[in-house]
């Protein structure tokens, strides 16, 4: 897995890129997502258009990151994910605890509009 991080108006994004499998990709996420808290960088879009695959794993790590933010009065939106990344998310019923959105535009506008820790409504 590959992070490209960029900051968007009042969002921190992250471009992944690759397989969220866990292991030593999560030591990596985790690393970021540490450095964000640590920044105040609270609001976080992960870009997931170049995800290729998702596994439990992966899911783990989205949701430890969903944790530690929603801790520090922050949130995770997601941003382009294709139907293969979604129907796990619709599996594990997470798509009702992490918002969804199809661009990264419109999850960085969307920290306007409704306060951190809201993840039901999907765009």
């Amino acid at each position: 897995m590959k992070i490209v991080e960029k900051h968007l108006d009042n969002a921190y994004v992250l471009a992944l890129s690759g397989e969220l499998m866990g292991g030593t990709d999560f030591d990596a996420f985790r690393t970021v997502i540490d450095k964000a808290i640590e920044e105040e960088q609270v609001n976080l879009v992960i870009d997931m258009a170049q995800v290729t695959w998702m596994n439990s794993s992966g899911l783990g790590m989205l949701i430890s990151a969903l944790t530690s933010l929603r801790s520090s009065s922050g949130d995770i939106r997601l941003a382009n994910m294709s139907e293969r990344l979604r129907r796990p998310m619709e599996i594990t019923k997470l798509d009702s605890v992490f918002q969804d959105f199809s661009s990264v535009e419109k999850a960085v506008k969307s920290y306007q509009k409704s306060p951190p820790g809201q993840g039901l409504l999907n765009e």
